[in-house]
């Protein structure tokens, strides 16, 4: 019994040490990791009228340093980017439902992605 709690305790200490002299680079978290990542698109508005812009922000969660793309779309609509793609601005120039939605890349791969949905009404004329 003396012999196996030796051999247990050198084992315990080839592996404390093989802990020290490790890689010291961290494990990169998996992007199915919902606590790391993150996307979520809040628009200033839900309703506008034709002509009007719309302001889409993508609110995102850090990835660790990893280079992050946000890609848009707006089938239907104008869109120009800025702050890195964070913000949007939608322009509609037809009454309508539309949805806008952005998918978020880390390291050239897909992590994740939201959609909102905006109701565009006509111009009201005067008469």
């Amino acid at each position: 019994m003396r012999r196996f709690g030796v051999l247990l305790m050198a084992a315990l200490s080839m592996t404390a040490l093989n802990a020290c002299t490790a890689d010291p680079d961290p494990v990169e978290p998996a992007f199915g990791d919902e606590a790391q990542i993150g996307l979520d698109l809040n628009p200033s508005s839900r309703s506008m009228v034709v002509g009007e812009t719309i302001t889409v922000m993508a609110e995102t969660k850090n990835l660790l340093g990893r280079d992050v793309e946000i890609e848009w779309y707006a089938p239907g609509g104008e869109i120009k980017t800025e702050d890195e793609g964070r913000i949007a601005r939608v322009h509609f120039e037809n009454p309508g439902t539309y949805t806008v939605s952005a998918r978020r890349f880390a390291d050239g791969k897909q992590v994740k992605r939201d959609a909102v949905t905006i109701r565009v009404q006509p111009l009201e004329r005067e008469g």
